[in-house]
């Protein structure tokens, strides 16, 4: 199984930048910025058609599912965040 794929595909996603720094916190924080970015991005095109602008509804429905899949995603990220912490804290020391 080959794992470097995955670097152009998160890459594409928002801004990761390996040989600068390998901090996972900040990896998270730009992911959790990306998904804020796309909700916001969804509710801008749903209030500009909602003023009356002529949005084409390939458009309106296409934003509102990537903000739909990017929570999905960030929901799934910190489910397992938290099954790994919980894993952790069971551990025996």
């Amino acid at each position: 199984m080959e794992v470097d794929g995955i670097k152009g595909f998160l890459s594409g996603i928002y801004q990761v930048n390996r040989e600068k720094s390998s901090d996972i916190l900040q990896d998270f924080k730009n992911f959790i910025l990306w998904v804020d970015g796309e909700q916001k991005k969804s509710a801008e095109l749903r209030k500009r058609v909602l003023e009356g602008e002529d949005i084409p509804l390939h458009e309106i429905v296409l934003q509102a599912e990537k903000a739909k899949v990017a929570l999905n995603l960030l929901i799934e990220v910190r489910n397992k965040l938290l099954d790994a912490y919980n894993e952790l804290m069971k551990m025996q020391v």
